[in-house]
């Protein structure tokens, strides 16, 4: 008796912890999830001005579109030309120059001590050069009458000639060490405007490594370069025009292909033109997005014509 009193107690035991726990996930709310919704994706449209423009995409008109980026036409990294500490810059980014404008000066004290000690070499050299010349001719007049050996002759000759050669070695370092005053002035290269400025007055500027002090660039004209789907191969060619785009402006623009890769890159399917654009007026900046259409019919001279007439219009009403 005793022995099934103990068994039916354990087992009472036994039973209460699973059902406290079976209590408390009765008492616990239904999972529904995370309480946080599942993320959007946006639309490409939302993000890149004018929609998705993957390499195979055709505007509404049947045009192939491509999309390219606007480069300066010409761009100078000006660095020095010997190693020194920068003395002065005389523009600033966005400033205009000029083709042989000084930009920046390194410090010349030490050129100009090197110039000084050549000039003074320089006339060293001519004294001892005068002096020897005399020499020779009086002993070559000796020497003529038979009243001077002939070894002696030549050695007199041979100063003679050593100080000539010593002349013409002063000259040359005068002319390196002139040549090493003018490279601490450096000068532009191009007309142009300054794009970057990333050395400051007083910084170190060396030769080697080369340290790009000043960025000039040639935006009167800017480059166009854009990668279109290899099947627009058959639309392409030299001299045929194109329309860009530029969603930053809200402007379109005629260009005419300049130049077409002469190759496909095999990771993308695209081949690369290059065009070049008139920027006078300098409303366009290189770096700038540009969306190319090629036309594939008679979409182009529709659309030409309707670009030329929406700006027609908005001079007739300006």
């Amino acid at each position: 008796m005793t022995r099934v009193l103990t068994v039916a107690l354990f087992a009472v035991l036994s039973a209460q912890p699973g059902c406290r726990a079976k209590d408390g996930e009765n008492a616990l709310p239904p999972p529904t999830g995370s309480a946080l919704g599942a993320p959007s994706v946006p639309e490409l449209s939302d993000i890149v001005p004018g929609g998705s423009r993957g390499p195979d995409a055709k505007a509404a008109d049947g045009d192939l579109v491509g999309t390219g980026t606007l480069q300066a036409a010409a761009e100078a990294q000006l660095g020095p030309k010997s190693t020194g500490v920068i003395a002065a810059i005389h523009v600033e980014e966005g400033d205009k120059v000029k083709k042989g404008q000084v930009l920046f000066r390194l410090d010349s004290s030490q050129a100009s001590l090197a110039a000084e000690q050549a000039k003074a070499g320089v006339q060293a050299a001519q004294v001892n050069l005068q002096a020897a010349e005399l020499d020779f001719k009086r002993t070559e007049e000796l020497f003529n009458r038979g009243s001077v050996a002939p070894a002696t002759f030549d050695q007199v000759k041979a100063r003679y000639e050593a100080a000539k050669a010593g002349r013409d070695q002063a000259n040359a370092a005068l002319s390196m060490a002139q040549k090493a005053g003018a490279d601490t002035v450096v000068q532009s290269p191009i007309n142009g405007v300054v794009s970057a400025k990333l050395k400051n007055t007083g910084e170190l500027a060396t030769m080697m490594p080369p340290t790009v002090v000043l960025i000039v660039q040639d935006v009167s004209s800017l480059e166009l370069r854009a990668r279109l789907p290899e099947r627009a191969l058959p639309e392409l060619a030299p001299g045929k025009a194109v329309r860009a785009s530029f969603p930053a402006l809200g402007t379109m623009r005629e260009v005419t292909i300049k130049r077409i890769s002469p190759g496909v890159d095999p990771r993308t399917r695209t081949i690369e033109i290059v065009a070049t654009l008139d920027n006078a007026d300098g409303k366009l900046k290189p770096g700038m997005l540009a969306e190319v259409h090629v036309p594939t019919g008679a979409s182009f001279s529709h659309g030409v014509q309707s670009a030329a007439r929406d700006g027609s219009q908005g001079r007739r009403e300006n």
